[in-house]
């Protein structure tokens, strides 16, 4: 017989065997007195609004005394001491720790016995407060024959924000939490919160979001005719071929129509007599920026002397 056959042979029984000896186990060593380390979790409570907690450990160890069978009751339902703080005296503190500040089911029958460290050192900074300007993080996509007006407007464009004096003078703006928005044909309205860094503690914004409003308008081509005049030295002894030219604006409806109020002519400059015919190239600016575009057509006119 082989070492398979062996282990094998009867396994169901050797099983039963096994766990009946594990009962037995547990059976006689319920009643057995001992000492276990048990995690316990800290929460603080800092109550001085003048400083942050900024480091501090979250959990200790408490040794507590009892019958085994209460002692894993405790693995069950984890101890907490919870350490209030009225009063910071500085950024460095040391605070003990008292076996009374534990909390735990007392109805198990065990005793806190010491805990281990016996104090805690934490680290405080100073909380100050400052305006700061808010952008949106937002990703628009408009629907076809949609575009979306810049800027997204934010109220209120700032907000004032309390914390660790580290992070508040590194802070020039803070972000909203990302929206995504898709597909959008009309103007849309957002009540969005403020996005902190997780790792940054005892934050306070007033107010702690902000209305987004992302303004969308039509595509729209227009175009209108206007005359090429010119201007400077040379002006009065050369003429323009074509004498106007056409200027197509591209991109949001209001865009386009403040943009063809605004141009009626084409400015040229000739402040120097050509020697022969020379080609200019035209072109526009607009103004004011936007989802907008504009070409001349034709793109260049012939400056011709006069005889």
């Amino acid at each position: 017989m082989n070492w398979r056959q062996i282990l094998f042979n009867n396994l169901g029984f050797k099983m039963s065997a096994l766990i009946i000896v594990a009962l037995l186990w547990v059976s006689v060593t319920a009643d057995e007195r001992q000492a276990q380390s048990v995690s316990t979790q800290v929460i603080y409570e800092v109550t001085d609004s003048s400083w942050v907690l900024v480091s501090g450990p979250s959990e200790v160890s408490t040794t507590f005394q009892g019958r085994n069978r209460e002692l894993l009751g405790l693995l069950m339902e984890e101890p907490v001491i919870t350490l209030q703080i009225d009063s910071v005296e500085g950024p460095d503190m040391r605070v003990p720790l008292a076996l009374d500040q534990v909390a735990y089911n007392r109805d198990l029958r065990v005793a806190a016995s010491f805990i281990t460290p016996e104090q805690l050192d934490l680290r405080f900074e100073r909380r100050i407060t400052a305006r700061i300007a808010v952008v949106p993080d937002i990703e628009a996509m408009p629907a076809a024959g949609f575009t979306v007006l810049t800027p997204v407007l934010v109220e209120p464009d700032s907000v004032t924000v309390r914390g660790p004096a580290s992070w508040i003078e590194s802070l020039t703006r803070i972000a909203t939490r990302r929206v995504e928005l898709q597909a959008l044909s009309n103007t849309v309205i957002r009540d969005v919160g403020l996005r902190i860094p997780a790792n940054i503690q005892g934050v306070d914004i007033e107010p702690p979001s902000v209305l987004v409003t992302v303004n969308l308008d039509s595509l729209v081509v227009r175009q209108r005719r206007i005359p090429v005049q010119l201007q400077g030295a040379a002006a009065s002894r050369v003429s323009v071929e074509p004498d106007s030219v056409t200027v197509v604006i591209r991109g949001a409806s209001s865009i386009v129509a403040t943009a063809l109020e605004k141009h009626n002519v084409m400015m040229l400059d000739v402040s120097v007599l050509p020697d022969e015919d020379e080609q200019r190239e035209m072109s526009i600016v607009l103004e004011g920026g936007g989802p907008v575009a504009a070409d001349v057509e034709p793109p260049f006119v012939t400056l011709r002397r006069l005889p």
